[in-house]
């Protein structure tokens, strides 16, 4: 098996980068998770709710956070604060962030039709994933729970089969995706990976799946076809299950890599 595809999102539900390699630091994926769309008080916003949030294209330059979106101007957000963190909610953790400022609160506000702030993880992170899953001390950023999501393309092309349409990995935000897996959703037994060094990707809890994954992210549209053969082939004790949540022990993975089933 070999990585096919690597992904980071700089923006919380928003728009992905497709690289070449994944650089890792103590929070993960370097870029990965490290702003939040939130209510001024700082709970969490995702496409449930803003489904344009979708179509919000992120990019680093320099110190600078460029977003884009159709038919409006760019614009840029200093990485750069001297700002103090305050309280951002992720689903039941309590963390913080350092507020970007008022114009980017109006561009998104603008944009998403109601008030937003963007926050930034602070560079003394105090979030953890869940340590029933996860050594106590891994870090992770604004990220549902875990620092990698991990698919098969054999996974979905089983999905695309059934669904009777080319099912876009986008929808599914992973960041590693995996080709040459002996049968679809084989992924579901696998405890970890290995590198060719002997780096470890331990797949720690299975993904369960909102409705995100049914819309289009370039035309925003439901497809009730993918919802369909979800329900059909990864329905498992009353959820959908769509990829793992991963760690990974190393500091760089690359498009074309080998990976290597680990047996524990």
């Amino acid at each position: 098996m070999k990585i096919s595809r690597l992904f980071v999102y700089p923006v919380k539900s928003c728009a992905g980068i497709e690289v070449d390699a994944l650089s890792f630091d103590e929070n993960g994926p370097q870029g990965d998770r490290r702003f939040v769309i939130a209510s001024p008080e700082g709970d969490f916003l995702t496409q449930r709710e803003l489904p344009a949030m979708a179509r919000i294209q992120p990019r680093f330059e320099r110190d600078e956070l460029v977003l884009s979106y159709p038919e409006r101007a760019e614009i840029r957000v200093s990485m750069k604060s001297s700002s103090e963190p305050q309280r951002v909610r992720i689903w039941s953790d309590e963390v913080t962030g350092v507020d970007c400022g008022d114009n980017v609160s109006v561009w998104l506000t603008d944009i998403l039709g109601q008030t937003v702030r963007l926050f930034m993880l602070p560079d003394n992170n105090p979030r953890r994933a869940d340590s029933q899953y996860a050594p106590k001390d891994t870090a992770v950023g604004y990220a549902d729970g875990f620092p990698l999501l991990i698919v098969t393309q054999e996974s979905l092309d089983a999905l695309s089969e059934l669904a009777k349409l080319p099912v876009d990995v986008r929808r599914f935000r992973p960041n590693v995706v995996i080709e040459g897996a002996a049968s679809a959703f084989d992924e579901r037994e696998w405890a970890a990976l290995m590198t060719p060094e002997g780096n470890r990707l331990p797949l720690v809890k299975p993904c369960e799946r909102c409705v995100i994954p049914t819309r289009d992210p370039d035309t925003l549209e439901r497809s009730p076809e993918v919802m369909r053969a979800l329900k059909t082939l990864c329905r498992l004790d009353g959820k959908i299950i769509f990829g793992q949540n991963a760690l990974f022990n190393g500091q760089r993975l690359s498009v074309g890599e080998a990976l290597s089933v680990v047996s524990e």
